[in-house]
């Protein structure tokens, strides 16, 4: 017969093993909270306690900063990266908005490790 039973515990084990990495590389969507930076001028000044509450709309328009992309500023001064997605849907959403600086906002997505891929983003 060419049917073994020995096999079938293996079988399940590679399918359990599928599933567990399946679910572990689906990342539930989170909510970050903070200021809207760009990298450009977060790379030198978030650090400084007042940096997200000054930075400015216009220069998140400039084209060095657009360029270097964006993030969110967290109240603990990390910064966390949107990728290409998320930085392309950031310069239509900044053009949209009236607010000349304390660009707080609420940004929904799945995150890894510092970066984000950006679902949904609200000013606060």
């Amino acid at each position: 017969m060419g049917f073994s039973y020995e096999f079938i515990p293996m079988k399940k084990l590679a399918l359990l093993l599928f599933a567990a990495a399946a679910i572990s590389s689906w990342a539930a969507d989170s909510q970050v909270k903070g200021y809207l930076v760009d990298l450009e001028c977060a790379r030198d000044d978030a650090q400084r306690p007042d940096f997200g509450k000054t930075h400015a709309r216009q220069c998140l328009q400039m084209p060095d900063c657009a360029n270097s992309g964006y993030g969110v500023l967290t109240e603990d001064k990390k910064i966390i990266r949107f990728d290409k997605a998320g930085n392309a849907q950031m310069k239509k959403f900044i053009s949209t908005i009236t607010k000349k600086n304390d660009l707080r906002v609420t940004v929904t997505g799945s995150v890894t490790g510092e970066e984000m891929t950006v679902s949904k983003i609200e000013l606060q």
